[in-house]
């Protein structure tokens, strides 16, 4: 009913992630924003859904994304920050993960074919 608006950064990190999986993938991801200094916000669902609906009717407007925290390759002013390195360090471990758990499940899948 709420549409997991609380849990849309593991959304956005594991696309084909199960929402009822999200509360679970979120400590995990927290503990990798963590360590590699990236900002993790979570906020209830309740203050998702009030912001959500003052962008709608205009009572307020979304928030500039920090540039420190812009991937360098979409920056438009090459700089390269300390930010920019931990996000590329936080993205390429998610896809290591990604890429384990896809070989994975292909393991598993031949296995059980056998």
């Amino acid at each position: 009913m709420h549409g997991w608006l609380n849990y849309q950064v593991e959304h956005h990190v594991w696309p084909s992630l199960s929402a009822l999986s999200y509360q679970k993938a979120a400590p995990r991801l927290k503990e990798i924003c963590n360590r590699h200094g990236v900002p993790y916000v979570q906020e209830s669902v309740w203050k998702r859904l009030q912001k959500t609906v003052d962008i709608m009717v205009g009572k307020t407007s979304m928030i500039d994304f920090p540039p420190e925290l812009e991937r360098p390759q979409d920056l438009k002013a090459w700089g390269g920050t300390e930010s920019a390195q931990a996000q590329r360090e936080v993205l390429e471990e998610l896809q290591r993960e990604r890429d384990a758990a896809v070989a994975a499940r292909a393991q598993a899948e031949i296995a059980a074919s056998r």
